[in-house]
C-alpha cells in the first residue's frame, strides 16, 4: 500500500519510485495494477451519499446524516458540504488547452461532497481545469439526486455555485447584521470539505 500511495501523491517515473522504496520497477508496476483496481471495487462502500428513494434505509439515511451533522454543527437541516479544488496534472497531449484552469496552470476540477463526519460521499474526477464549478455539478449525479430527493437535507456550497433549495452558497455582499451572521456561520462550517481533502493531501505526502 506505501508503494501504491506513493505513486499516487507524485506518479513521476515509476523507475524513481523504485530507487526510493527499494524495489525493482516490475515490483512498482505489478503492485499499481493489482491494488488500483480493489480500491475502485470498494468505492461504492467507502464513498457513499444518501439513497434518493422513499424506502426506510434511505429516510434512515438522511436522518443519521442530518443528525451527524447536527452534533457537530449548528446549519439547520444540513448533512454536507461540497467543493471542487483543482488538482495539477501534467497537461495532456490530447486537449490539453481545456486543462487549463482560469490560474493559468493544467488541472483537473474534482468535484466531491463529504458528511459531518469528514468522509467523501462522492468524488468526481473526470473534468479539465477550465470546466467552472457549477457546469460540473449540474452534470453531476448528486444534482439529480438532490433533484429528485423526498427527504429534507442541505448542502452547503461557495460563491461558485449558483443558489438552489437544497444547495446554499454565501451572500455576495452582505449588508445586514442577519446576513452577515449567515455568511459567518455557512464560512464556519462550510470548511469542513477544505479540512477533507487537506488531509487527503497529507496523507498522500506522508507516504512519500
Amino acid at each position: 500500500m506505501q508503494i501504491f500511495l506513493r505513486f499516487l501523491s507524485d506518479p513521476g517515473f515509476q523507475i524513481g519510485i523504485g530507487k526510493e522504496e527499494g524495489v525493482h520497477r516490475t515490483t512498482i508496476c505489478k503492485t499499481i495494477s493489482h491494488v488500483l483496481p480493489k480500491i475502485v471495487e470498494k468505492a461504492g462502500i467507502w464513498i457513499k451519499f444518501p439513497a434518493e428513494s422513499s424506502t426506510d434505509q434511505a429516510i434512515n439515511e438522511w436522518a443519521q446524516a442530518i443528525n451527524e451533522w447536527a452534533q457537530v454543527y449548528r446549519f439547520p437541516c444540513a448533512f454536507g458540504a461540497i467543493d471542487c479544488p483543482h488538482v495539477p496534472i501534467i497537461k495532456p497531449s490530447l486537449h490539453g488547452d481545456e486543462y487549463i484552469n482560469r490560474k493559468g496552470w493544467c488541472s483537473l476540477n474534482v468535484h466531491a461532497t463529504c458528511d459531518g463526519k469528514e468522509r467523501f460521499t462522492s468524488v468526481d474526477a473526470q473534468w479539465p481545469g477550465s470546466v467552472h464549478d457549477s457546469r460540473i455539478l449540474k452534470r453531476s449525479n448528486i444534482f439529480g439526486k438532490m433533484r429528485r430527493r423526498q427527504q429534507n437535507g442541505l448542502i452547503l456550497g461557495d460563491e461558485g455555485y449558483g443558489i438552489t433549495p437544497w444547495l446554499l452558497t454565501p451572500y455576495r455582499n452582505p449588508t445586514t447584521p442577519q446576513e452577515i451572521a449567515y455568511n459567518t456561520l455557512h464560512k464556519r462550517e462550510r470548511v469542513i470539505i477544505e479540512r477533507c481533502f487537506g488531509q487527503l493531501k497529507r496523507t498522500s505526502r506522508n507516504s512519500v
